[in-house]
């Protein structure tokens, strides 16, 4: 009967090593960029990236779209996490995100008074500033941004918007409606 040699039939240490470095810094790269990741016998990464929406204008500012841009977003439940990308697109784009041609439409000092998810409709109360101000334009834009920023979250499928703590018709004199729950339309608006 033949003998096997020791190790035979096993990948050499050196391989093994080599693997277990790349699966570290795979997990290492998603943590950072915030995404989940799924590695085989292991466990899950971290928490899921969460996006805020800012307008970029094209066509010498005649043509606009919304651009999803990353934001650390601490973990919790769906409300805690909504609230938390409404603060950060409150916050604005950063100098680099401006740099980059990305702004908000979302007048300065609008403030976030509370969030409420419900039945898959996340009800977003902000200060009435939030709709004065700019045209059809600078109005459909905002509407998106926070559309856009709330329903990115599986639990969420439409927003429902008060302006200071009241629910209104239309959104400053454009008439934009907003007298019922806004789901995100399948492809991103242009404006």
């Amino acid at each position: 009967m033949a003998r096997r040699r020791r190790g035979a039939g096993r990948k050499p240490a050196g391989r093994r090593g080599a693997w277990l470095v790349v699966a570290v810094v795979v997990a290492a790269a998603a943590l950072v960029a915030g995404r989940v990741i799924h590695l085989p016998g292991g466990s899950r990464g971290a928490r899921a990236g969460t996006e805020v929406w800012f307008v970029r204008y094209t066509d010498g500012g005649r043509a606009g779209t919304l651009a999803g841009v990353p934001r650390p977003v601490a973990s919790g439940d769906t409300g805690m996490r909504v609230d938390a990308a409404l603060r950060a697109l409150l916050q604005g784009p950063s100098a680099a995100e401006r740099a980059r041609g990305l702004v908000s439409e979302i007048p300065p000092g609008t403030l976030l008074r509370h969030v409420r998810v419900r039945d898959g409709v996340a009800e977003v109360d902000l200060s009435a500033s939030f709709g004065g101000g700019g045209g059809t334009t600078s109005m459909t834009a905002r509407l998106w941004q926070v559309v856009y920023t709330a329903t990115q979250f599986p639990q969420v499928h439409a927003v429902q918007i008060l302006l200071g703590g009241r629910r209104v018709p239309a959104l400053g004199g454009e008439g934009l409606m907003i007298d019922r729950p806004i789901a995100r339309p399948a492809s991103p608006p242009a404006f």
